[in-house]
Order: structure tokens, then sequence, then C-alpha cells
């Protein structure tokens, strides 16, 4: 069932708050829109299909970014932050022993570090992608007899949980309906923590790339009222919440919201600062970041792309600062055409491409963009990069 643009959490009517159009990539959507639902206080994708997330999710792997943090290391300190954080909400949970459930954990970093700080009590994991091994792998390295990472109906055979986390998951999921899933293998008056982007905090964390937080792999966009009101018909009820930042790549915090979370009854109505006012001052302020950019850009005779990936096409469209270039040159290593408003572009080798035009280079890339600016800058010591 593809998701259309009645809001997946109330089924009332929404409105259009920005189109997007991305490439080919699998089977996920390429020309979605963002909608607002105003009853939930909730912005989501549309066009979009959970099997085709599914398939993609399980052919990737997840947590690439607490390894470019951890250096050479394998502790994360994302994961040392989140761990504190949840330990602060969770309060005298840890007090006795607990069995414990992270789902769509990754390569189980966070596990890790709650296995490592509590051996007296028990944690799976479960992640559908390749990145579970890795996680399985490290947990062994690191001697943590009392943490696991399993396969699904394995993982489901180790409840009932007495705490089941589910960290940077809800925003990629289309259909809820695994949190009845979750809700079932809780104990009695049993807590879930569901991690999610505090959406209501883009504007104060920008990043580098244009509209970053609005792609097509976060399909929902939650507040702390939005998640109330999805969690109340499976049987949770919202206790508390609370927001922090955690360290992001190159180019500052990325703002995070946690959400506790009870089996038992319905949550109670709360409310929360306008997502569509965000949002709207996030776009605005991108925009004008955008247009500066593009001036620049704009006095060159030419520019040089590298990366023809979702965040590219961000880039060109929506009045990013890459849109309406009079000459783009894309660099990929995969040679390839690729589509923009009717006009066809053949991709060259980067460094090719570096060495045969002086102009400066854009890189839309955001995992290893600094190892990017420095092959560039190891071919041509002076050309001017830039990150879109």
């Amino acid at each position: 069932m593809i998701r259309n643009e009645a809001c997946p959490i109330c089924g009332s009517t929404t409105d259009s708050l920005l189109d997007l159009s991305f490439g080919k990539k699998m089977m996920l959507p390429t020309e979605p829109g963002i909608r607002y639902c105003a009853s939930d206080n909730f912005l989501f994708l549309t066009d979009c299909d959970q099997s085709a997330y599914d398939e993609y999710y399980a052919s990737v792997a997840n947590d690439t970014v607490h390894a470019e943090l951890s250096g050479s290391g394998q502790a994360s300190p994302i994961s040392k932050l989140q761990r504190k954080k949840l330990v602060e909400a969770l309060g005298a949970f840890f007090d006795q022993p607990r069995n414990v459930l992270d789902f769509g954990c990754g390569e189980g970093q966070l596990l890790m570090e709650l296995g490592a700080a509590f051996p007296g009590s028990r944690f799976r994991g479960f992640d559908p992608g390749p990145a579970a091994k890795v996680g399985s792998r490290r947990a062994a390295e690191r001697g943590l007899e009392n943490l696991k990472i399993a396969g699904f109906a394995e993982t489901a055979e180790n409840g009932p949980f007495d705490l089941v986390i589910l960290s940077h998951v809800l925003e990629h999921l289309v259909d809820f309906d695994l949190l009845q899933f979750l809700h079932d293998q809780l104990t009695a008056g049993g807590l879930m923590y569901i991690e999610v982007p505090n959406s209501l905090r883009y504007e104060e964390h920008g990043r580098e790339e244009f509209l970053y937080y609005f792609d097509r792999l976060h399909v929902n966009h939650f507040t702390p009222q939005s998640i109330a009101r999805l969690a109340s018909p499976f049987g949770l009820e919202y206790l508390e919440h609370f927001e922090y930042a955690f360290p992001y790549r190159r180019s500052g915090d990325y703002p995070a919201l946690g959400v506790l979370l009870r089996a038992g009854d319905a949550s109670p109505a709360i409310s929360s600062s306008s997502i569509l006012e965000s949002a709207a001052r996030y776009i605005k302020q991108e925009a004008a970041r955008a247009e500066a950019i593009r001036d620049r850009l704009s006095s060159f005779e030419g520019v040089l792309v590298w990366g023809t990936g979702d965040n590219f096409h961000r880039s060109v469209g929506n009045g990013g600062p890459l849109s309406g270039l009079r000459n783009m040159v894309l660099l990929d290593r995969r040679e390839q055409d690729v589509l923009i408003e009717g006009k066809t572009y053949r991709t060259m080798d980067p460094l090719g491409g570096v060495r045969e035009l002086p102009w400066p280079v854009a890189v839309t890339v955001s995992e290893g963009a600094g190892l990017i600016r420095d092959q560039v800058h190891a071919v041509a010591p002076n050309r001017q990069v830039f990150f879109v």
C-alpha cells in the first residue's frame, strides 16, 4: 500500500508543504511530497511504500556516522551521550536486572554502552540490515556476554521485555503497525523509549547540505504531540520527553527528541510548538543560504559538481544552490546520464574532471566530504571547494 495525502496517524486531510525530486534508487519514491497534518502537528512524506523501504534497509549498512566519529576505537561518542540521556530519563530503572530490546539497533552501539554499564541486565538487539553482523562481532570482541544481536524470530522469543528501544527508526517507517508488535513484547507496565530527529529544532542545527532534513528516507517528522497521538491507539501511554543534540559529521550537532512511553493507558492529550511554523522558518533560512552560495557559483564560467545522489537532486530544485546555474559538469565515479529539468548530463570521472576544467568544485556528498576536498586539493591545491 502506497502512502497517500491522508495523514497516516489520523487519516485526516492534509496540506502540502514541499515537493521533492530525486533520481532513481531501487524502488524508493522519486517525486514525493511533504504534507502537514494540523490535527497531529505532524509532517510526513507521500508516495512511499513500506515494502520498498524494507528492501532498501535490508541491503544497506547503517551507523556509518558512529564509525566516523569513533575513529579507530569501538566506542561511539554519540551512543555514550545517548546512553547518558536515556539512563537519566529512566531514573532508578536499572537498579534491578532488566530485559531490554533495541529494535533497529544498527551496529548495536547503544546496546554495547548499556550492556557494559549494566552487566546484571540482559540486552537483545535486532536490525534487518548487514550492520547487525558487525554489531554481533564487536559485542563479542568486547566480551559482553549479556548482549546478543539476533534475527527477528529469535528476538521475539527472548521476550517479554522491560524496555523496548526504538532509536532513530520511527522516522523511517511508512506503516506504524510495528508499534503493536513491540507493545506486545513488553511486560505489563513495561517502558518504550523512542528517539527521533527533533523536527522543531531543524533551523537551529542547519547543515551544509541544502534542505538536509527533508529527504526520502526520513518519511516522518515528529513532535512530542504527534508521537503521543500515534502511540495511544497501540496502548502506549506518553510519560515524558526530553531534547538534546549529538555530534554529527563535520558541521555541528544533530537535534534529537527522546520520548518515554509505558504500556498501559491511552496517552494524555499534549500540545507542542507548531511544526509547520518551525519548518517554514527552516525552509526560509535554507533558501537565503542557498541564494548566497548560488550567487558565488554564478560568478564562475562553470561549476564541477561532485556527486549525483539525493543531496544533488535537492540542490538543483526548490531554489537550491545549484538551481539555474548556466554550466555544470557532473562528477561521479559511476558513468551515467543524469536528467535534470529536461536536460541530460553525462557524468565525468571526478579527478579527471578536476584536472581538465579549472572551475570550482561543489561537493554534494555527505559521507567522506572532507576526503573529497583533500583529493581535489591534491590535484589542484588552490581550487575552491563548496559544500552544498
